[in-house]
Protein backbone atom coordinates (compact mmCIF):
# COMPACT_ATOMS: atom_id res chain seq x y z
CA UNK A 1 0.00 0.00 0.00
CA UNK A 2 2.34 2.96 0.89
CA UNK A 3 4.65 1.92 -2.24
CA UNK A 4 1.30 2.40 -4.61
CA UNK A 5 1.37 5.74 -2.70
CA UNK A 6 4.64 7.11 -3.11
CA UNK A 7 4.48 5.50 -6.89
CA UNK A 8 1.59 7.80 -7.37
CA UNK A 9 3.34 10.79 -5.92
CA UNK A 10 6.34 10.01 -8.19
CA UNK A 11 5.78 12.57 -10.83
CA UNK A 12 5.04 15.73 -8.30
CA UNK A 13 7.74 14.79 -6.13
CA UNK A 14 10.54 14.32 -9.46
CA UNK A 15 9.50 17.54 -10.65
CA UNK A 16 9.61 19.13 -7.27
CA UNK A 17 13.45 17.70 -7.00
CA UNK A 18 14.13 19.31 -10.08
CA UNK A 19 13.00 22.23 -9.62
CA UNK A 20 13.78 22.85 -5.96
CA UNK A 21 16.95 21.13 -5.91
CA UNK A 22 18.33 21.32 -9.48
CA UNK A 23 18.48 17.23 -9.51
CA UNK A 24 18.83 15.88 -13.44
CA UNK A 25 15.56 14.09 -14.09
CA UNK A 26 16.70 10.26 -13.48
CA UNK A 27 18.45 11.13 -10.39
CA UNK A 28 15.38 13.19 -8.88
CA UNK A 29 13.79 9.92 -10.20
CA UNK A 30 15.93 7.19 -8.16
CA UNK A 31 16.07 9.42 -5.01
CA UNK A 32 12.26 9.02 -4.43
CA UNK A 33 13.27 5.08 -5.37
CA UNK A 34 15.59 5.39 -2.63
CA UNK A 35 13.16 7.16 -0.38
CA UNK A 36 10.53 4.32 -1.04
CA UNK A 37 12.95 1.58 -0.09
CA UNK A 38 14.11 3.81 3.19
CA UNK A 39 10.21 3.94 4.66
CA UNK A 40 9.21 0.72 3.90
CA UNK A 41 12.40 -0.63 5.16
CA UNK A 42 12.18 1.22 8.55
CA UNK A 43 8.34 0.02 8.43
CA UNK A 44 9.15 -3.66 8.27
CA UNK A 45 12.16 -3.45 10.43
CA UNK A 46 9.99 -1.39 13.15
CA UNK A 47 7.20 -3.82 12.24
CA UNK A 48 8.91 -7.03 12.98
CA UNK A 49 10.57 -5.98 16.47
CA UNK A 50 6.92 -4.52 17.43
CA UNK A 51 7.73 -1.32 17.64
CA UNK A 52 5.19 0.01 14.48
CA UNK A 53 3.43 2.72 17.25
CA UNK A 54 5.87 5.86 16.84
CA UNK A 55 5.33 5.47 12.99
CA UNK A 56 1.63 5.42 13.16
CA UNK A 57 1.27 8.24 15.11
CA UNK A 58 2.84 10.10 12.27
CA UNK A 59 0.22 8.31 9.62
CA UNK A 60 -2.47 9.04 12.06
CA UNK A 61 -1.68 12.54 12.88
CA UNK A 62 -0.95 12.76 16.38
CA UNK A 63 2.56 13.80 15.52
CA UNK A 64 4.46 15.50 13.03
CA UNK A 65 7.23 13.54 10.96
CA UNK A 66 10.03 15.83 13.05
CA UNK A 67 8.67 14.32 16.11
CA UNK A 68 9.21 10.67 15.23
CA UNK A 69 12.69 9.20 16.23
CA UNK A 70 11.70 6.72 13.38
CA UNK A 71 11.49 9.54 10.76
CA UNK A 72 14.85 10.94 11.61
CA UNK A 73 16.51 7.68 11.49
CA UNK A 74 14.95 7.64 8.08
CA UNK A 75 16.35 10.58 7.09
CA UNK A 76 19.88 10.00 8.20
CA UNK A 77 19.72 6.77 6.21
CA UNK A 78 18.25 8.46 3.25
CA UNK A 79 20.96 11.23 3.78
CA UNK A 80 23.90 8.59 3.36
CA UNK A 81 22.10 6.55 0.60
CA UNK A 82 21.67 9.60 -1.52
CA UNK A 83 25.39 10.32 -1.29
CA UNK A 84 26.61 6.87 -1.26
CA UNK A 85 24.11 5.23 -3.94
CA UNK A 86 23.42 8.32 -5.82
CA UNK A 87 26.69 10.56 -5.72
CA UNK A 88 24.69 12.97 -4.39
CA UNK A 89 26.89 16.33 -2.77
CA UNK A 90 26.50 16.05 0.98
CA UNK A 91 25.30 19.48 1.49
CA UNK A 92 22.19 19.05 -1.31
CA UNK A 93 21.50 15.40 0.30
CA UNK A 94 20.80 16.98 3.89
CA UNK A 95 17.95 19.10 2.23
CA UNK A 96 16.51 16.62 -0.10
CA UNK A 97 16.42 13.98 2.44
CA UNK A 98 13.95 15.83 5.05
CA UNK A 99 11.87 17.29 1.91
CA UNK A 100 11.19 14.43 0.20
CA UNK A 101 10.38 11.73 3.98
CA UNK A 102 8.65 14.47 4.90
CA UNK A 103 6.66 15.12 1.63
CA UNK A 104 5.85 11.46 1.79
CA UNK A 105 4.80 10.71 5.77
CA UNK A 106 2.50 14.03 4.85
CA UNK A 107 0.75 12.62 1.92
CA UNK A 108 0.64 9.01 3.83
CA UNK A 109 -0.76 10.91 6.65
CA UNK A 110 -3.75 12.90 4.82
CA UNK A 111 -4.71 9.43 3.04
CA UNK A 112 -4.72 7.78 6.28
CA UNK A 113 -6.69 10.72 7.99
CA UNK A 114 -9.25 10.72 4.85
CA UNK A 115 -10.31 7.22 5.57
CA UNK A 116 -8.56 6.95 1.71
CA UNK A 117 -5.67 4.26 3.34
CA UNK A 118 -6.59 2.16 6.61
CA UNK A 119 -3.62 1.44 9.00
CA UNK A 120 -4.27 -2.19 8.33
CA UNK A 121 -3.97 -1.52 4.88
CA UNK A 122 -0.60 0.07 5.59
CA UNK A 123 0.50 -2.35 7.76
CA UNK A 124 -1.23 -5.51 5.57
CA UNK A 125 1.20 -4.62 2.84
CA UNK A 126 4.32 -4.91 4.91
CA UNK A 127 2.99 -8.08 6.01
CA UNK A 128 2.20 -9.28 2.09
CA UNK A 129 5.81 -9.72 1.52
CA UNK A 130 9.09 -11.28 3.53
CA UNK A 131 7.77 -10.24 6.91
CA UNK A 132 4.88 -12.60 6.65
CA UNK A 133 7.36 -15.44 5.96
CA UNK A 134 9.59 -14.54 8.36
CA UNK A 135 7.20 -14.61 10.88
CA UNK A 136 5.31 -17.64 10.11
CA UNK A 137 8.72 -19.65 9.84
CA UNK A 138 10.18 -18.02 12.99
CA UNK A 139 6.48 -18.99 14.58
CA UNK A 140 6.42 -22.72 13.32
CA UNK A 141 4.31 -21.90 10.72
CA UNK A 142 1.20 -20.92 12.79
CA UNK A 143 0.14 -18.10 10.44
CA UNK A 144 0.29 -20.12 7.10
Amino acid sequence: MINDIINNLKGQLTGELQSKYNLQPDTANKSVDLAKDNITDEMKQRAASGDIGGLMDVFKGNKAPGESSAVDGMIGKYVSDLTGKLGIPASVAQQVAPFVINFIMQKVTGKVSSGGVSQTDLLGGLMGGGLKDSLSKGLGGLFK
